[in-house]
């Protein structure tokens, strides 16, 4: 693709018209600054979301963010809207790792507190918490178990003493959605999500200590709990083999009878069916179920760090405490502006958080009048940020905004990368603790080139989301 197929927006927006290929059903509109639409659109991941582009029923514009990479099916950072009820779902379109989020936990411990203790937690927090793709906690559920926590996400937590009403308060849907429905997950899935609570996970999940670098926003940062040279902690993980299996089922489920319904997919990774339909709606209980178990995970892990803390640093544990629980992979009916028309949608959003604007129903109350807050992690041992909404992201982007720093290639990318530079040595280097997880690769896998500031600074720019805190990273443990 070259730049000439683009129409320029504004600054930060560019648009692929749909009739740059026969069968897009909406144009694709891409969120990025001068330096990143390049990239962008040389990589493979804007050919998945033309593919994209392409489902049934589709309406407004697909978005694509500035930290997008290629994925399975649909790429990872895409918004893509269905009108209600009558287009069309594709679990593809929300991912694999059914509501993998973030969890920030701010302190008013101030830095000089805990100056020296870095490594300590990280060998801590290595040994307290399973790390790996094959990890396996110790809550040692059955399946009825897990099937409670699927329906009651972190209430769950809350129920067995591993969580703080005020957790549940700072949490995107206070921690749980309705009208989930373990019955429609599969024995695979519940199996796997029976030895899996509490534990991290491989690929890109990890957690992180940091301490507040900068505040751009300190009436925001009042209400969130954060002030420079103080620490905080972030959990990045998901529904683990719980969310990919529920994921993978409804796939292969919609492929064998979209024939019923007169679809073909783009591509069989994005296999989709009429919101209207029986499968549709055993979908979205599943789904629904899946993102209720990541959220009772992270917290889960919430009080394992708090534990650490206490363990480590004599009893400061409780002085952590929630600033926002944000997820990254759902799929969710709202009320958007469509066109210029009010309209009920189905929205996928793949590597993509909410990002409502101030006043939104929906919003957790604490952040009701400043706008919902967006979590944005860089890759591991990278600069991290809080922002807010703003309300142009609802006009712009359907309420949402990018879920990460961002990487210039996908891991399956950077894995032949040439010269490839292994995470652990680079972190190490730069005097950050790391500690990596059971079954981790030699060295701590592949460091896949950033570029946080501008995708930071590119969704400040779009006005999808504004800048309240900049977070340095002190200690990793990750998968």
């Amino acid at each position: 693709m070259e730049r000439t197929d683009l129409t320029r927006i504004d600054e930060f927006t560019w648009e692929i018209p749909d009739s740059f290929r026969e069968s897009m059903r909406v144009p694709v509109r891409i969120i990025a600054n001068e330096d990143l639409i390049g990239d962008i659109i040389r990589g493979e991941a804007i050919d998945q979301a033309i593919q994209t582009a392409m489902l049934p029923g589709l309406v407004g514009h697909l978005v694509v963010m500035p930290d997008v990479y290629s994925g399975q099916g649909a790429p990872v950072g895409i918004v893509a809207v269905s009108k209600w009820p009558v287009g069309t779902i594709a679990p593809g379109a929300i991912g694999h790792d059914i509501n993998t989020g973030v969890r920030l936990l701010g302190s008013d411990i101030d830095l000089s507190e805990a100056e020296g203790n870095f490594d300590v937690l990280a060998d801590a927090l290595k040994a307290h918490i399973p790390s790996g793709s094959e990890a396996e906690g110790s809550l040692h559920l059955n399946k009825s178990e897990v099937d409670h926590v699927a329906q009651s996400g972190a209430q769950w937590a809350l129920r067995k003493d591993m969580a703080q009403q005020d957790d549940l308060v700072r949490a995107e849907e206070g921690g749980r959605l309705n009208e989930a429905d373990p019955g429609k997950v599969s024995d695979a899935a519940r199996s796997l999500g029976a030895q899996q609570l509490g534990t991290l996970g491989g690929g890109e999940h990890f957690i992180e200590i940091h301490a507040v670098e900068e505040v751009f926003n300190r009436a925001a940062a009042v209400t969130m709990g954060l002030k420079e040279d103080t620490i905080v902690a972030q959990i990045h993980c998901g529904s683990r083999g719980y969310g990919r299996q529920v994921c993978a089922d409804y796939i292969e489920r919609f492929q064998d009878v979209a024939p019923n319904y007169d679809i073909t997919p783009p591509d069989p990774n994005l296999a989709c069916v009429p919101l209207e339909s029986t499968e549709a709606e055993d979908y979205m209980g599943a789904m629904r179920a899946a993102a209720n178990y990541a959220y009772a995970n992270r917290q889960v892990l919430a009080h394992r760090v708090r534990e650490v803390f206490d363990d480590a640093l004599e009893g400061m544990g409780n002085r952590l405490k929630t600033v926002y629980d944000v997820a990254h992979n759902l799929g969710q009916i709202e009320m958007h502006q469509v066109e210029g028309k009010h309209m009920r949608c189905y929205v996928h959003r793949k590597g993509a958080a909410r990002a409502f604007g101030p006043g939104t129903p929906g919003i957790s109350l604490p952040y009701r009048a400043l706008g919902q807050p967006v979590l944005v992690p860089g890759s591991m041992g990278e600069t991290s940020w809080v922002m807010l909404a703003t309300r142009e992201s609802m006009q712009k982007s359907f309420g949402s905004a990018c879920h990460g720093a961002g990487r210039t290639m996908s891991r399956h990318e950077a894995n032949h990368h040439a010269d490839p530079v292994t995470l652990d040595d680079e972190l190490e280097g730069q005097g950050i603790h790391v500690r990596s997880g059971d079954g981790a690769s030699s060295g701590g896998g592949v460091k896949i080139k950033e570029n946080t500031d501008a995708i930071v600074e590119t969704v400040a720019g779009a006005r999808l989301a504004s800048k309240v805190a900049r977070l340095r990273p002190l200690a990793v443990v990750h998968g």
